[in-house]
């Protein structure tokens, strides 16, 4: 009488996956869910004290696989000295039927919803001795004809479409092959001689009825063409450019090039250049991995000069002018750009710039410290501000080796020695800072950068020197008070992982005994006593579900939330929670629409999903207002399986929305109009649900139009 199992025949053990020796670990308690163990306590309850047998009932069993059957079944008391001993349960497994009940009841919904309240117009004809009569059509069609189609129910298309014996015949098609059939039309109405495309869609429904959508696509012909005459004028456009274009992607694989293209680089003006690798036409093809760090960092490059070659060999300079292509989902995916010949302009410069490059470099009034270097690591030449700096004089350094002067602090000496050798033999350098010791005694900090130059064909380091000293202390501090911040952040981690796990054992106890005591005992509960112990229970569940996300922040503050990924259907999952909240919905009076399709298989973690749906649904069913609508929408959109939940709530400012998604982002809305709002929370739900559908590399985003015009939130999850 405790719920045990004493025996149980061979069809209830394949029913529940289990076997023979299963039978004294299997309990009622654990294939009930809480209303059906509810009603099995009462049922228990009511034959103990009739000792006769019990009415007929119906249970949801979970099985040892985890799936759920449906019985249909009654007990018949066992009695032994008197005294009932244990239950006799007869039952008949009905999943099949539930099953079928199920999806006969969302098939006929959903094609009521589909074809009334569809965007699309739509008709319905009846085939009548191979003709077809218009029996019923929907909202959109109504709207369409300014409702005018009503008077032409019971006529026929051979006569409504005399003029177009092949809308008949696609009819015949779509109802003697049982199919789907779709045509592109073009009518032109009588009354207006006005000529419109329309995209018909013929759908079988049984021997007799078709259903027949009309969508106008007069509009979206029209932007077709107007783009291939703007594309045709834009592929004119780029070929009689007279400086060269081309379009490559970001790896090198010349995608489009103009005339001028080949013209400059001495090609054919016939000769396709589709397919060829960009680095044929650089000297230097290792060069293009800096120029493509160039222009992936600022999605541009202006004016970058590229030593390029001809078709037979010969070296020119080209001026490139380019900027990253991207596609409609703002993914980079090439390059596009122009470029001229500047050879002989190039050769004139460079000879300029050779001849005048040490001059300008050390140039007096400079703001850097300027020290100039050989290979060998001596001075060769300083500017005034370098002597400013380190407080010698030119004469004291100039002919010196850096190494054996007393300027760079010993702590660094070593580690730039070897730095400046490598940097001599062509390895890149960036910038360091370094302490100096000025000749007056006084260490300050100096940020240091290094170049190469070429002066007269001799190799030299130019280095330039910045005193860096505030802004290092300015660092050190920055530095110290982050450890600390760290510290405290940590000290504010470990509390909450801490707190929580401590708080959950006893609110397990809580809304364990609460639940107990309600199930057990309610009926023998006065009122007041009653409602102090639901105020108990509804409090603990409250609490519990802080604990469950505080403990879920711990997990994501300390990387430790993990996914356990399985095939899972998400219909039916979004179905079974709709189901679970369904006395929310009906107390508020909400109505819900789930257009979903009828499976829907996805790897998932299937505890965490249901958590991000719960809590979406949850907080669009406490932001509808009563008598509001609640639209839950499954579709595939490319790799991804999307679903949105949507409501004719409150809606959602431009304000509360950068606090969506954030920890403790509550949005607090009180006053006027706002009553109906469920306020309770803590903020986090949103968060989480964010890390958790991140974690199964998807995005979750949210949409509304402002205030009272209801909030739509929209989750992306991968299928592969």
């Amino acid at each position: 009488m405790n719920g045990n199992f004493l025996d149980a025949s061979d069809l209830t053990l394949i029913a529940l996956g289990m076997d023979k020796e299963d039978i004294p670990n299997i309990s009622f308690i654990d294939l009930l869910d809480r209303d059906n163990l509810i009603k099995a306590y009462k049922v228990t309850k009511e034959l103990r004290k009739t000792g006769y047998q019990s009415a007929q009932s119906e249970y949801k069993l979970k099985t040892k696989m985890g799936e759920y059957i449906y019985l249909e079944t009654y007990g018949i008391p066992l009695k032994k000295d008197g005294e009932i001993y244990a239950v006799l349960g007869v039952a008949k497994n009905i999943t099949e039927r539930k099953k079928a009940e199920k999806k006969l009841k969302e098939s006929v919904g959903m094609f009521k919803a589909l074809f009334k309240e569809g965007s699309i117009p739509a008709y319905t004809w009846k085939n009548v001795d191979g003709d077809f009569v218009l029996v019923n059509y929907n909202n959109a069609a109504a709207k369409l004809a300014y409702k005018s189609v009503e008077n032409y129910i019971g006529n026929k298309v051979s006569e409504m479409y005399k003029d177009r014996l092949d809308i008949l015949d696609d009819m015949h098609l779509c109802l003697n092959d049982k199919t789907h059939v779709k045509r592109e039309i073009n009518y032109r109405f009588k009354s207006s001689n006005e000529e419109k495309n329309f995209l018909v869609n013929y759908s079988y429904v049984d021997p007799d009825l078709i259903v027949v959508r009309t969508e106008d696509i007069t509009e979206r012909k029209k932007a077709e063409e107007r783009l291939k005459e703007s594309e045709l004028k834009y592929r004119n456009m780029i070929n009689n450019l007279d400086v060269g274009f081309y379009q490559v992607t970001l790896d090198g694989i010349m995608l489009n090039h103009n005339p001028a293209h080949n013209k400059i680089l001495e090609y054919d003006l016939s000769d396709s250049l589709i397919g060829k690798k960009v680095t044929d036409f650089w000297q230097h093809p290792e060069d293009r991995e800096h120029y493509l760090k160039q222009i992936l960092s600022d999605t541009y490059a202006k004016n970058y000069i590229c030593p390029s070659l001809t078709r037979n060999g010969k070296k020119v300079v080209v001026q490139l002018n380019s900027h990253l292509m991207f596609d409609k989902r703002g993914n980079r995916y090439g390059i596009e750009g122009t470029f001229i010949d500047i050879t002989e302009k190039y050769k004139l410069e460079e000879k300029l710039r050779e001849s005048e490059k040490k001059y300008r470099n050390l140039y007096d009034n400079t703001p850097f410290s300027v020290v100039l270097i050989n290979t060998q690591g001596a001075v060769v030449d300083m500017n005034p501000k370098a002597e400013q700096m380190f407080g010698y004089d030119r004469h004291e350094i100039i002919g010196k080796k850096f190494m054996n002067l007393p300027i760079i602090h010993k702590d660094y000496l070593p580690n730039l020695l070897t730095i400046f050798r490598e940097f001599v033999k062509g390895k890149k350098f960036h910038r360091m800072d370094l302490k100096i010791n000025r000749k007056d005694g006084v260490v300050f900090w100096a940020n240091l950068q290094a170049a190469l130059t070429k002066i007269n064909e001799k190799t030299y380091v130019q280095a330039l020197f910045t005193d860096v000293t505030a802004k290092k202390e300015a660092e050190i501090l920055v530095e110290e008070e982050v450890k600390k911040l760290k510290e405290l952040d940590q000290i504010r981690k470990n509390l909450i992982s801490r707190v929580s796990h401590e708080l959950k054992t006893p609110l397990v106890s809580v809304s364990g005994g609460c639940e107990l005591l309600l199930t057990i005992y309610g009926e023998q509960l006065s009122k007041e006593e009653l409602e102090i112990v639901e105020l108990i229970e509804k409090g603990g569940k409250r609490l519990k579900h802080l604990v469950d996300n505080l403990i879920d922040i711990s997990r994501i503050d300390y990387e430790k939330f993990k996914l356990l990924k399985n095939p899972n259907d998400l219909s039916v999952i979004i179905r079974e929670i709709s189901k679970e909240l369904n006395y929310l919905i009906k107390d508020r009076k909400i109505n819900l629409m789930l257009l979903l399709p009828e499976s829907f298989q996805i790897n998932l973690d299937l505890v965490r999903i249901e958590q991000v749906i719960m809590n979406l649904l949850s907080n669009a069913i406490k932001n509808t207002p009563p008598n509001g609508e609640i639209v839950i929408k499954l579709i595939k959109k490319e790799n991804f399986a999307e679903f949105s939940i949507s409501d004719t709530g409150i809606g959602i400012s431009p304000k509360e929305m950068e606090m969506l998604f954030t920890k403790f982002g509550k949005l607090e809305r009180y006053g006027e109009g706002f009553e109906y709002i469920d306020i309770q929370g803590t903020g986090l739900g949103l968060y989480i649900s964010k890390e958790i559908v991140d974690s199964h590399e998807g995005e979750i985003r949210a949409e509304s139009e402002g205030r009272n015009k209801g909030s739509t939130f929209v989750v992306r999850l991968p299928i592969q």
